[in-house]
């Protein structure tokens, strides 16, 4: 992986705090600021990728319910009895038969 040099501006009394700490911790400001970047980028993944797990799931809700309203109660307790085994076996590492 190529390594790039980049100019950016930054308020003084920031640049102060980076080197403070960098030093503490006996980095470069330059490896100090790529590793701040890094994470901030590693978070802002995993937020996008939590906030597309929580559509997902919203949309499988909404989809249960469309189903469930269409069949008699027994058979909607059968699914979800069948769906709750289903991700137990699943968090046990159980294979699918």
């Amino acid at each position: 992986m190529g390594v790039y040099k980049v100019n950016v501006s930054l308020p003084e009394d920031l640049v102060g705090e980076i080197d403070k700490v960098a030093q503490e911790l006996g980095m470069s400001r330059s490896g100090f600021i790529a590793e701040a970047s890094s994470r901030y980028v590693s978070d802002i993944k995993n937020l996008s990728a939590e906030e597309r797990r929580r559509k997902d799931i919203q949309r499988a809700r909404t989809t249960w319910q469309r189903i469930g309203a269409k069949l008699p109660s027994e058979a909607v307790q059968e699914m979800i009895d069948f769906t709750r085994r289903e991700r137990d076996r699943e968090w046990r590492g159980e294979a699918k038969r």
